[in-house]
């Protein structure tokens, strides 16, 4: 019995540790992150507290995928990225621990753009019906924010939630 304690006891302790530092928090950021100068995008997905991005290790810019199709972040210094060697169309995957808050970790990513979507629908409903993000290709987007903005006087900061928010939500 002894010699059976003598095993089990450092077997759980050492169980017990690598658990407390495994990190198995993974779902959707519903709050920007910032970890030194990297920031990285609410939306983005998040695996074991860690975001895949891709870079072009030039400007900063970190995508969520090699399409470039939606940046999920930027960086002031793209020499503090820790790459992968993963190389496709001129990017370069790189992985950012982040290990943030289970507070800012949403299940889903409809979850995760909640609080940017009531923006979106409290700020694009004050002159007209907010159009469903579906409603319009990607590429469009763009174009259409930039001149709600003009018109509606919305600020710089608000139409970056709301850009991102748009460009999560189309699924086709």
């Amino acid at each position: 019995m002894r010699k059976f304690l003598f095993i089990l006891i450092p077997a759980a302790i050492a169980i017990s540790v690598i658990y407390a530092f495994s990190d198995n928090r993974n779902g959707y950021l519903n709050k920007n992150v910032t970890k030194g100068d990297i920031t990285v995008f609410f939306g983005t997905e998040i695996s074991g507290g860690r975001a895949h991005l891709w870079s072009d290790k030039k400007s900063g810019v970190l995508y969520a995928d090699t399409d470039k199709s939606i940046d999920n972040g930027f960086t002031k210094d793209v020499s503090s990225l820790h790459f992968t060697g993963k190389n496709v169309n001129g990017l370069f995957e790189t992985v950012v621990s982040l290990s943030p808050d289970e507070n800012v970790i949403s299940e889903t990513l409809p979850d995760s753009i909640k609080e940017s979507g009531r923006k979106y629908y409290e700020l694009c409903s004050t002159c007209h019906a907010a159009a469903e993000p579906n409603r319009y290709a990607k590429h469009r987007w763009d174009g259409i924010l930039k001149s709600m903005q003009q018109h509606g006087g919305i600020s710089d900061a608000d139409l970056s939630v709301i850009r991102r928010y748009v460009l999560l939500s189309i699924t086709n």
